[in-house]
């Protein structure tokens, strides 16, 4: 008796939510996949639209100033808003089977076909996470590039080549191809002073770097004043630092030269370490990435070792709704007509409300 198509279709689809549980080890591109967890925890859903909009005040009308008895008025008005404006990029994974590699195994043993499923659909979705994993990092290929994610390189820009001051001075994205630009989710920061973000430079990681840290957070701590209701949309976001793995392991020798106790106390002026060996700055965690190691800037070679603070109440991955990592059924093409296919599909992107509050980079000097 023949099997139909449709019918090791409708196989499959019953079977995909219902794997036994058979293990088998792989062999992982990355320590943490720590975009993978961002995307998963830290999102925005967003419901529509044919990209993602949101607004800015960058400057204030200046009308406000101090006047004697009957001064007359002068009442201006002035535009001071920008529009931030970000595209959705779409991604894809997909796994097939051959209608007899599926025969071969349902007569055999149904337990070893899911297997075989369940080794393929990890395999596809491992190859998702890589990609994922690695643009997270990067700035896309260049300023017309709409296939690529807005990396936090795109957002929280080191500073340019000579420059050594630390301040607002965060402005030009270094895009893979070598090219650069100022203009930042639709917003050029060549003229728009409050649409930079915070970097400095550092030599070393010791006592001088915690000083530059600390700093940097007391500059990028920005509140509204108490007579005014902040319009901004209240967002939970954790707080992170994100560096390569020598310069983690440079932190815990240095946690490890004023407390070898790791009792949770403070030492070193807010930094610590806890049991498993993280190392905490002001309490935020500093978590070894992969994809920063032996970072180099793309327009001078210069090796940069980044280290990243990243806000994600300002800093926001965003996916559509409705449309992430969904999980099509099986199909087959006229084309290849004994294989079927299942796709899992997204759309997303970050989204940087305040790139002045949304973190800051640290980074070897880069020189012209």
């Amino acid at each position: 008796m023949s099997v139909k198509a449709s019918q090791l279709a409708d196989f499959i689809a019953s079977t995909l939510s219902d794997f036994p549980k058979n293990t088998f080890e792989v062999g992982w591109d990355n320590q943490e996949y720590e975009a993978c967890r961002i995307f998963q925890q830290e999102r925005m859903v967003i419901d529509g639209g044919v990209d993602i909009k949101r607004k800015v005040q960058l400057s204030e009308s200046g009308a406000a100033h101090y006047r004697r008895y009957y001064d007359t008025d002068n009442p201006t008005v002035v535009d001071t808003m920008k529009t931030i404006t970000v595209p959705w990029t779409r991604l894809s994974t997909d796994f097939s089977w051959d209608d007899l590699e599926l025969l071969q195994n349902i007569k055999s043993s149904v337990k070893g076909y899911l297997k075989i499923m369940q080794e393929k659909r990890v395999s596809a979705l491992h190859s998702l996470a890589n990609v994922i994993e690695d643009r997270f990092w990067k700035t896309p290929t260049n300023a017309n590039d709409d296939l690529y994610p807005y990396g936090v390189p795109y957002y929280i820009n080191m500073l340019n080549a000579d420059i050594t001051a630390a301040g607002f001075s965060g402005q030009t994205i270094r895009y893979q191809d070598g090219t650069t630009g100022t203009s930042c989710a639709g917003i050029d920061a060549s003229t728009e002073s409050k649409w930079r973000n915070y970097a400095f430079t550092y030599n070393a990681i010791d006592n001088a770097l915690l000083k530059k840290l600390r700093v940097a957070f007391i500059e990028t701590n920005f509140k509204a004043p108490l007579f005014i209701n902040d319009p901004a949309e209240i967002r939970r976001g954790t707080k992170r630092f994100y560096t390569d793995f020598d310069n983690v392991a440079a932190l815990q020798d240095l946690v490890d030269a004023k407390d070898d106790n790791h009792s949770g106390k403070d030492v070193l002026g807010n930094i610590r370490m806890d049991d498993g060996g993280l190392v905490f700055i002001n309490r935020h965690p500093v978590v070894p990435v992969a994809k920063l190691n032996d970072v180099t800037d793309v327009v001078t070679s210069d090796t940069t070792s980044p280290i990243y603070f990243v806000d994600f109440s300002k800093f926001v991955p965003v996916v559509h709704d409705g449309y992430w990592m969904e999980e099509g059924e099986p199909m087959v093409d006229r084309g290849q007509h004994t294989t079927f296919t299942i796709y899992v599909d997204g759309a997303h992107n970050n989204l940087c409300l305040n790139r002045r509050g949304c973190g800051f980079v640290g980074h070897l000097a880069i020189t012209s």
